[in-house]
């Protein structure tokens, strides 16, 4: 994977390597949340759900990163995965913040927030990488597609050769008297 203007391939591990690193450190302070406790004192059991997925998430953000780092050829599909995902855990640590703050700990929820809060500005250097990303590969494709167009009006506007007439007598041609 080329770097684009604004990114080479050092920068972009280094950002893979930070929401990894980012996603590692919370994982310790999520496995202080007791939320099988909290449905003891009236709170939904969908906080049980949303914790497990949560770790399940920081767990695969690890994974993804690490991917990306080793495979820099990747595909912007991939990488645009691993954006989601992240996006994705920092929705379900709000709602898990809420639960923690109400049921367990509000410290302990204004210190996850703030870890929360430390990758915003990989994340958003991730967005910006990806937005290059995807301008250089469409002008890329505007450049092949228009060169195909070119290929294919050259083709069009080419005589088909008439067809080849040989001197060989043919064996399906009835016989001269």
């Amino acid at each position: 994977m080329a770097g684009t203007a604004s990114f080479n391939e050092q920068q972009i591990a280094a950002i893979f390597a930070g929401i990894a690193k980012h996603a590692e450190r919370l994982q310790p302070m999520l496995g202080q949340l007791r939320p099988a406790e909290w449905v003891a004192k009236g709170a939904p059991d969908t906080y049980v759900t949303q914790h497990a997925r949560s770790l399940a998430e920081l767990r695969g953000i690890q994974d993804d990163m690490a991917y990306l780092t080793e495979h820099p050829g990747t595909q912007v599909t991939e990488t645009i995965k691993a954006l989601f995902r992240v996006q994705a855990e920092h929705q379900l640590l709000g709602s898990l913040m809420g639960g923690l703050r109400k049921y367990q700990n509000p410290a302990l929820a204004d210190l996850i927030e703030a870890v929360a809060a430390e990758d915003q500005a990989d994340v958003a250097r991730l967005q910006q990488y990806l937005l290059e990303l995807i301008a250089d590969r469409d002008a890329q494709f505007k450049v092949v597609d228009g060169e195909a167009q070119r290929c294919r009006a050259n083709l069009a506007r080419q005589t088909s050769c008439p067809p080849s007439t040989s001197a060989r007598p043919s064996a399906a041609r009835p016989a001269q008297n």
